[in-house]
């Protein structure tokens, strides 16, 4: 599972900076391109933004400290994904979608200063990009593999969530419920 977890990360990460570029090379500045359209609503549409905040454009002009944040937060989840013996295909994907996604955001954050967001869906009243799929996506997934699958898949092992590599140091997880 761990090779399939880089792959999906690098191709995830790639397909976000691709989609990013092929933005940047043909929307215009200030420019609209829709794509869907129902009457006069722009259902799916295209525009160019630089955000320099995170979700929402919230805490704009702290690129520095959000590129921080965000690099804490994808070595967290690397090492825990990591040292979890037991993974799940959907685990997998999941954290593969969170990770590639925030490399994603990252890698435009350090190089540019800015994340460029060009999605526009109605009716959201924001612009995202691919990357931010990717998170929200592989949010919801790990939200639902570990609400309805991990203590079945887990629990076939017998009992508890082995976190480790082999070594002396690993440690189980164990759901005091059912001890």
């Amino acid at each position: 599972m761990t090779v399939l977890f880089w792959i999906l990360t690098v191709i995830l990460a790639a397909a976000d900076q691709f989609t990013k570029g092929i933005a940047e090379r043909y929307i215009p500045e200030g420019g609209r391109v829709c794509l869907l359209e129902m009457g006069e609503r722009d259902i799916l549409s295209f525009s160019l933004h630089q955000n320099t905040g995170a979700a929402f454009s919230s805490f704009s002009g702290k690129t520095a400290a959000l590129s921080a944040v965000t690099a804490v937060a994808m070595a967290g989840l690397l090492i825990f994904f990591h040292r979890i013996k037991r993974k799940h295909p959907l685990m997998t994907v999941s954290f593969a979608m969170v990770v590639g996604g925030g490399i994603g955001n990252l890698i435009d954050r350090v190089g540019q200063g800015y994340v460029t967001d060009f999605i526009h869906l109605f009716p959201f009243n924001f612009i995202f990009n691919f990357a931010d799929i990717c998170v929200v996506i592989g949010g919801i997934l790990l939200v639902i593999y570990y609400l309805f699958i991990d203590e079945k898949f887990q629990g076939a092992s017998g009992g508890g969530k082995s976190v480790g590599n082999g070594s002396e140091n690993d440690f189980e997880i164990q759901d005091d419920a059912r001890n």
